[in-house]
């Protein structure tokens, strides 16, 4: 990434944690949130190479999901990640500094649950769709053999 780009995420992030504004980010990530911004902007310009200001939804929920849920949080900051980025999405369209600011920030908010279970390092079971085939069971490709005669030897 070009270090204009990281120069400009580093104003914009400093701004908005160094500033006096009613959207001061919660105690509980107020701390961890010039990391957690910063992740969140550049690995949304990263994942298509854009720009800060012409970054679009699928590049935040990327960056959310995938570099944001990476960090190592304590669980009460965790919690605040969303609502967090919402407040800086917002205020960057009050800014100027970003188209539909507001909408994406509640987009990133209706992420929060998918965000929690990615940080929270649990993997989803994999789940078969249907009943497992038996040796004994006719096979699938229709021969009129068992399976375990059929494509299960192959």
């Amino acid at each position: 990434m070009p270090s204009d780009v990281r120069e400009v995420i580093d104003g914009w992030v400093a701004d908005f944690c160094e500033g006096h504004r009613p959207r001061r980010p919660a105690a509980a990530v107020a701390e961890l949130a010039p990391a957690v911004l910063g992740t969140l902007l550049l690995a949304a310009c990263e994942h298509r190479g854009r720009a800060p200001d012409d970054i679009e939804a699928d590049d935040l929920r990327h960056a959310l999901l995938d570099s944001v849920a990476r960090l190592d949080l304590p669980e009460p900051a965790r919690e605040a990640v969303p609502a967090l980025c919402r407040d800086f999405l917002a205020e960057l369209e009050e800014q100027g500094r970003l188209a539909d600011g507001r909408d994406l920030g509640l987009m990133l908010v209706a992420q929060r649950a998918a965000f929690l279970t990615a940080a929270s390092g649990r993997v989803e079971p994999i789940r078969r769709p249907g009943a497992k085939l038996g040796r004994n069971e006719p096979c699938p490709c229709g021969s009129g053999k068992k399976y375990k005669r059929c494509c299960m030897t192959d």
